[in-house]
């Protein structure tokens, strides 16, 4: 690459989950990782090596927060430093969030690089180029990662918006294939960023090409991007990456940022971190909630849709023959199973297409695991006449045809994803990618309390009104509140709308159950982050996560496509972090034996996710005994597993 004329290498530290990048980039991770390539270590060791050998241009680390943050901010800064390297561009770090880390690059004089989008305003742009100390990276089009044939008309104007606000050079990427698209880019900028073309290159030799080959290939594709005099390698602009400007004067915007930072957090929990191209999006769904969330107006169109279309309020009445077989405390059944699509879905389906209806955004993307999630947002997208595009895992696809059925029937486009390990995870990934892409008319209607702020807390408001209910009914019923409620956890809608109600009652046990798949003895096969999990960062939101001391996220299982997710909402989080919840897990057979008791004993079916907290709830109500209440947060019914039940049974349907 330096023979050919590059000024600075960006050096991709490989992740599993790259939200942003296009196809080209998410393959090369997957290449890397699987070839043994997966921790900073290594990724610096090659830096070390190649200043042995005589590199000079500067290095670049590009990648994702969370396997910068597992490394450790302070020794990640000494061993860049002492490896040769000289700065970072860390895709998903707003500067909301990336105070503590540019203070740590500031120490040791390297640098942080923020990303600037066309979607950033004026303002925003502003406080990026405060929080810079060598350049700005543009990114030319709202989208992700991936070569494209041609420039975005606007980007002229948008280079020019940045210049009105810094001196600092400027370099621009996303989508820049050609000498040609390189020349077209360096007339209005000082650098240019291609990544794509060149890993396509190498890609067109095949596996079997040598080491020299594919050397050979890299540097006649780099000569090719910079012939001409347009770009030289001694750029006063770009090559001393980490001599240029000045030191970030972060006291200017310092109090501003950090009380975003606070308002998105539950504790140490939560937050922001997503890719900048989405700042304005979030900002103007988080104006919008703050708007309306308090509107009598718009909570009485919620609550007239909760009435007359989901069929609210939704029954609680005793399981009398299972509370007769545990022996011990009442087991009360709060009968979500009964709502409109047969889950709680429905319920922050309706309130977030409300909003984006309000904020003018009139196509709807969502992600779905168990298909819940995609068939309330496909139902009310027909109700309100919005576009609907739902992504779902591959595996899920074929574990849950009804469900994709009904999607499509009910006009949704499915769209099924192959990457990874091709369940919820990897769906959100890919609705993630299509938001950026897609961000100007697009709401991303994310269907569990998890993500970037503000989702956890507006996902929980609108899925409270489960637990408001479940409290005004135990009291009319019972004349007490219960001592525990109980709820299955994937990314923990249903629990946390079942729980926020009951968090100040001190006598009310909250008790969460996640899916131990296989056994949660085991590393992977298993979906329980709260149980054997490690703080980090997942799509857009500091949690609990399962994943190895590197910071990739490990392969989970469970019996349940709609737990089979290896994080976890951030308020459940800060909730077992100061006591407040119990969390435990139960195995994939016993969530079957859960699932049968309900259908024997109570004459419902109900869906495997809730089948989880139906075996825990039996066990917990021996050890409390009579005189106790329980309450099963019921968040589906079982119609859509019963082909994957029959099949575990051995019976052909």
């Amino acid at each position: 690459m330096q023979e050919g004329g590059t000024s600075v290498i960006e050096l991709g530290v490989p992740y599993t989950d790259p939200q942003a990048d296009g196809a080209t980039i998410q393959k090369t991770n997957q290449i890397a990782i699987s070839g043994g390539t997966s921790d900073l270590d290594q990724c610096l060791g090659m830096i070390h090596e190649a200043r042995s050998i005589g590199l000079t241009v500067p290095v670049v680390l590009m990648g994702y927060y969370n396997v910068f943050y597992q490394y450790g901010i302070d020794r990640l800064m000494e061993q860049t430093s002492s490896h040769g390297g000289d700065g970072f561009i860390v895709v998903d770090l707003p500067p909301e969030e990336a105070q503590d880390f540019t203070t740590a690059c500031i120490k040791h004089k390297l640098s942080n690089v923020p990303l600037v989008a066309p979607t950033s305003t004026d303002d925003r742009i502003a406080m990026l180029a405060r929080t810079a100390s060598t350049f700005l990276y543009c990114v030319s089009v709202t989208g992700v990662t991936g070569a494209r044939t041609e420039l975005p008309p606007d980007l002229n104007q948008f280079i020019a918006r940045v210049r009105a606000h810094t001196d600092l050079p400027l370099a621009v990427g996303f989508g820049i294939s050609s000498s040609k698209m390189v020349r077209d880019v360096a007339h209005v900028c000082d650098g240019v960023v291609v990544g794509s073309a060149i890993l396509n290159s190498m890609d067109a030799l095949g596996q079997d090409a040598s080491t020299e080959e594919r050397a050979a290939t890299v540097k006649a594709k780099i000569q090719e991007l910079v012939a001409g005099d347009v770009l030289k390698q001694d750029s006063t602009a770009l090559y001393q990456a980490t001599s240029l400007g000045t030191v970030p004067d972060l006291s200017t915007c310092e109090q501003e940022l950090k009380a975003k930072r606070d308002k998105s957090r539950f504790g140490r929990f939560g937050g922001q971190f997503i890719p900048e191209t989405l700042s304005e999006a979030f900002r103007e769904f988080e104006a919008a909630y703050e708007k309306y969330r308090n509107d009598p107006e718009f909570l009485a169109e919620i609550a007239r849709y909760r009435k007359d279309f989901v069929g609210g309020p939704t029954p609680l009445h005793k399981a009398e023959r299972l509370t007769e077989l545990a022996g011990g405390a009442n087991i009360w059944l709060k009968r979500e199973d009964l709502a409109h699509t047969g889950a709680h879905k429905i319920n922050n389906a309706i309130g977030q297409a409300l909003l984006a209806k309000r904020i003018g955004k009139p196509r709807i993307i969502a992600e779905t695991g168990a298909g819940q999630h995609g068939v309330a947002t496909a139902t009310v997208c027909a109700m309100l006449g919005l576009d609907c595009t739902v992504y779902m895992g591959a595996v899920d696809c074929e574990r849950q045809k009804l469900n994709v059925f009904r999607m499509n029937t009910l006009g949704a486009k499915v769209v099924p994803v192959h990457d990874g390990q091709r369940t919820l995870k990897d769906a959100i990934n890919e609705a993630m990618r299509d938001w950026v892409t897609n961000v100007r008319d697009t709401h991303y209607l994310i269907g569990s309390a998890v993500g970037p702020h503000p989702f956890p807390t507006v996902v929980r408001d609108f899925q409270s009104v489960m637990g408001i209910e479940m409290r005004e009914q135990m009291l009319l019923k019972t004349g007490k509140l219960p001592d525990a409620v109980v709820a299955c956890v994937g990314g923990g809608s249903n629990a946390i709308g079942a729980f926020h109600p009951f968090v100040n009652d001190e006598g009310v046990a909250l008790i969460g159950v996640e899916a131990a798949g296989y056994g949660i003895d085991k590393e992977e096969g298993h979906c329980a982050p709260l149980s054997k999990g490690t703080p980090g960062v997942l799509q857009g939101a500091m949690t609990y996560i399962m994943q190895k001391p590197s910071g990739q996220t490990l392969d989970t299982h469970s019996i349940s496509a709609g737990l089979d997710y290896p994080g976890v909402g951030p308020e459940h989080a800060y909730l077992k972090d100061i006591g407040r919840a119990k969390y435990v897990a139960v195995s994939d057979d016993e969530a079957l034996e859960g699932f049968k008791l309900m259908c024997q004993y109570e004459g419902i079916i109900p869906a495997l996710e809730t089948s989880h907290a139906i075996f825990h709830a039996i066990q917990l109500a021996k050890e409390l005994g009579p005189g106790k209440d329980i309450v099963i947060n019921m968040s589906g019914r079982g119609d859509k597993d019963m082909p994957q039940v029959a099949r575990i049974m051995g019976v052909e349907v």
